[in-house]
């Protein structure tokens, strides 16, 4: 008996400190998530004004193994291939612009050097003709630091295919 109750406390100790050792990153603080929603605010900025991937390039990792998924196509390796494609589909909308709402869902979780958003929000496309096609959508981007700037090193974009 005395060498299990020996054994189940080696055994609870150990558990706890697997369990200290894999604890959840403290929550990002005030300042943090002010810091990524004004990062996200700019990124999108860069996408509504002109449609043009180069606007927002520099919001992203040129690392050509980077995975990103976008509405369409499904996915997209390095930067490179995303701004290529998104010019081609987004060059459709013969020069138009888009207006993007971040929504109050706006989360940050920080582990040393990345960063994960989370976000919902609602994007108006327009075409060069002034009609609007709105939708909402749900973004989730990984953010590291490269040469001292943030930037996004895999985003994820989704739009509910109904019924939410």
């Amino acid at each position: 008996m005395r060498k299990s109750i020996m054994m189940a406390s080696a055994l609870l100790v150990a558990g706890l400190g697997v369990t200290a050792a894999h604890a959840a990153p403290p929550p990002a603080t005030a300042a943090e998530v002010a810091e990524f929603k004004a990062l996200e605010v700019k990124l999108w900025e860069a996408w509504n004004k002109r449609l043009n991937p180069a606007d927002a390039a520099p919001f992203y990792s040129k690392d050509p193994k980077n995975i990103h998924f976008d509405f369409a196509p499904m996915k997209f390796t390095g930067w490179a291939e995303y701004e290529r494609v998104a010019s081609a589909n987004l060059g459709s909308m013969g020069g138009g612009h888009a207006v993007t709402r971040i929504n109050d869902d706006f989360t940050v979780i920080k582990s040393g050097d990345l960063v994960v958003t989370a976000f919902t929000f609602h994007v108006d496309f327009y075409g060069k003709d002034g009609n609007a096609n709105g939708m909402d959508a749900r973004e989730t981007d990984v953010w590291t630091k490269e040469n001292g700037n943030w930037v996004i090193v895999h985003q994820h974009m989704s739009f509910p295919s109904g019924g939410e």
